[in-house]
Parts: structure tokens; sequence; C-alpha cells
């Protein structure tokens, strides 16, 4: 590739502080909707719960009389079903909406990387854990080798994902940030890596479970969606509709402030947990 002028510094740190709020507003709107959801079913079936910034806590044991099949299979697959959902749109925006704004660019890279963590990564680590999702496996008698399996596939998903989001952030930045080995990693380090690294040094809001294996596992996935960003030779064909982005604009300012709103919001919400009555 034909040499190019690098990326000033001061241009890159903009692009950290964007990416970090975008994945934290991210998070945090991820964190809320699913669990509010799960919340949502509980409450149709009865079964009194609430959701804080640990996660979902239910009222009564899962042996109880209310935990029926029906129940249980769909107050635990509702999180990453709608996580699944929300990842679907949120990736099919970040593929096809021509002109974007860089705060917007961030955000729906996140939602999806986030999303698709929670709705596909959360099940893998549920199987490894014997929690969440794991009572349906069991409720449906799967075996090892169909976990496994499974286990396998959603791991070639989570790639093919990553993939699709290396092919549009190749697609939607001028070719100095990546057109050579040294400038991408520089680039990815900074505007992806670091900010979701943030992420995972609080990869929840229980300051007591921050280095857990639980904790750790769920954030395996989101390493599988980013790998391709590093590794996948880049190819100009794709996604050649999107337009490049060159400067965070005012209205970016403007999104920031409003993604450190919602997150403080939901944040507020949170604090004495979400209840359904």
């Amino acid at each position: 590739m034909e040499k190019s002028e690098p990326v000033k510094l001061w241009k890159l740190t903009q692009l950290f502080v964007i990416s970090s709020l975008a994945a934290t507003f991210a998070f945090t709107l991820v964190f809320f909707l699913t669990n509010w959801v799960a919340l949502y079913f509980a409450y149709d079936f009865n079964i009194p719960g609430h959701f804080d910034l640990n996660g979902l806590v239910f009222d009564t044991e899962k042996a109880g009389d209310l935990w029926t099949f029906d129940a249980t299979v769909t107050i635990l697959l509702s999180k990453p079903v709608s996580a699944l959902l929300m990842a679907v749109v949120s990736l099919a925006a970040f593929m096809f909406i021509k002109r974007k704004l860089i705060s917007f660019f961030f955000f729906l890279f996140w939602m999806n990387v986030l999303s698709f963590n929670l709705a596909l990564g959360g099940l893998v680590d549920d199987a490894i854990m014997g929690s969440g999702t794991y009572d349906v496996l069991m409720l449906m008698k799967m075996n090892l080798t169909a976990v496994v399996l499974s286990s396998l596939i959603i791991s070639y998903l989570l790639y093919r994902v990553g993939m699709i989001n290396y092919f549009v952030v190749w697609a939607s930045f001028p070719k100095n940030y990546l057109n050579n080995w040294q400038a991408r990693s520089v680039f990815l380090m900074i505007a992806i890596v670091l900010p979701w690294l943030l992420l995972f040094t609080f990869p929840s809001f229980d300051s007591e479970s921050h280095y857990s294996l639980s904790n750790f596992l769920k954030n395996v996935s989101v390493l599988v969606i980013l790998l391709p960003l590093f590794i996948v030779k880049p190819k100009d064909a794709f996604f050649s509709h999107l337009e490049i982005l060159n400067h965070p604009q005012k209205f970016d300012w403007l999104n920031l402030g409003l993604f450190a709103l919602g997150t403080f919001l939901l944040y507020y919400f949170m604090v004495d947990g979400v209840y359904l009555s």
C-alpha cells in the first residue's frame, strides 16, 4: 500500500473519548433493556423479582411451583433473545446507513458487539458456569456433545460478526488510519481495544466481582468479535457505499453529552432496583 501521513495523536485521542463514552452508554443500555425484558416476562408469570446494578434477582426459588417449563424457558431465554434482536438491528444500521456521525458510528459498533456478546457469548458462559440459560439446557436434556458443538457454532458466528464489523470500519475511515499494520494497530488499540478494556475492568457494576471467572468468560466472546480487526485482510469492495468519517462534528460532542446523561439516568434508575408491580 502507498505511504501516507500518520494520524495525529490528538485525533486518536478524540476517537478514544468518543468510543469510550459510546461503549459505556451502549453497555449500560443493553444491560438495562435485557434485564427489563426478563423482568417483564417474570412478572407475566407472577414470579416476583427485580434488577439493580448487580443484575437480575428473583424472589422465589427456581425449584418452586411457579417455575414451570414455559416460565423457565421464556424468562431465561428472554435476555439472549432480546440482546440478539438489538444486535441484529444495530448491525444492520451499522452496515447500511450511508452517512453517520462518528459518535453514532461508535454507538452502533458497540451496540452490536456488546449485544452479540450477551446473546451468543452469554450462552457459552452460562453453559460453563452452570447458571442462567444452563437451566434451559437441563430442561431440554441437551448432552455435553450438543453443548460443545453449539459453542463452536456460536464462536464461528461471532467471528463472522467481527469480520462484518471490520469491513465497515475499513470502509468508514481514511486509509491512513488503516493502510499498514502499524497504523492499523495504533488506531484499533486506541479507538476500540482501550475502550473495551475499560468495560472489561468494570464488567459489572458490582465492585466485588470485577475479576471473577464468570465476568472473564463474559468478555472472552468480545475477543472473538474483535479478532478479525487485526488478522483479516481489508477489502475495498465491501461496503463501498459508506461515506468516510473524517473529523468529529459539533453534533458529535452533543451526542457525547446525551450518552453521558443517558448513562447517568439509567444508573440512577438501577441504584435502588427496578421493580414491576
